[in-house]
């Protein structure tokens, strides 16, 4: 495989290769948006001007470590270590130096849903607001930040009183969501766009504007409030499954749990 180079690419030609011929057109906009992340902010010019053939495990690893955020340094390390795994089948490199390096992991962080109290206030505040109706709709589909960015008209069937959300974690996080009363009550005030598109906003200007009114939440916190009040409401955690992406029920079990334990001991004080 040599032979599409005319010399040993550099690292950083090698990951440009990499990128355009595997995963343009082959990935969705979320993923290839971070995976351009990584290669922008991550991997550094010197970096990327070592010849793929002289990487050592332990430039990879500086790399690595030096991503702040948690999640980002496991993407970083997922990315650069399935680009150079195709390296290995290009012949352009006898091993992958990445296997030499510690697997880093993320924990992740329990989404905290909003309150009662704070649903209230926080749909007092936004009242008035140009993105009232995303916040909305985030808090009342559950979808991720990218997913309600996404969805346009076309994905919108009022036959069968149904939304298609294109999903943006996993390849089988494709779900439709039944368009409950909410759903539908924001729909009927969404305005038809030039572009297609239910909302005209970028993720990192909803996140920004959301912190301002809500500085004591994350915007993904809309879905864990959406998934805390569809099991407090005794909607079966299969179903809840299914309209939140999950690929399977441990997913929705684990994350959630705590939801189900607090509404237990809740209903549990009704026997005093």
């Amino acid at each position: 495989m040599r032979q599409q180079f005319e010399t040993v690419p550099t690292f950083g030609e090698w990951l440009t290769f990499w990128r355009e011929r595997y995963k343009v057109g082959n990935v969705k906009p979320e993923t290839l948006r971070n995976i351009d992340i990584v290669l922008r902010l991550h991997v550094a010019e010197n970096l990327k001007a070592i010849p793929i053939n002289e990487l050592t495990a332990q430039d990879l690893e500086n790399a690595v470590f030096e991503v702040k955020a948690s999640r980002m340094r496991v993407y970083t390390y997922q990315v650069l270590n399935e680009a150079l795994e195709r390296a290995v089948w290009y012949e352009l490199i006898e091993r992958n130096p990445m296997r030499r390096v510690d697997k880093v992991r993320h924990k992740q962080k329990q989404g905290r849903a909003l309150t009662a109290r704070e649903r209230e206030e926080f749909l007092r505040k936004i009242r008035k607001h140009p993105l009232r109706l995303l916040f909305e709709f985030y808090l009342w589909s559950g979808c991720r930040r990218s997913e309600a960015l996404a969805i346009t008209w076309d994905d919108v069937d009022e036959k069968t009183g149904t939304l298609y959300i294109h999903g943006t974690k996993t390849e089988t996080s494709d779900r439709v969501l039944p368009i409950n009363d909410q759903l539908k009550r924001i729909l009927d005030k969404l305005p038809k766009s030039a572009h297609g598109r239910l909302f005209d906003c970028t993720p990192d200007h909803a996140t920004k504007v959301f912190k301002q009114l809500c500085p004591r939440h994350k915007l993904h916190d809309l879905r864990h409030t959406f998934a805390t009040v569809c099991l407090e409401r005794g909607i079966a955690r299969d179903v809840v499954q299914k309209w939140l992406g999950h690929s399977n029920l441990t997913t929705t079990a684990r994350i959630y749990t705590h939801v189900l334990d607090d509404f237990q001991r809740s209903e549990a004080k009704k026997l005093c």
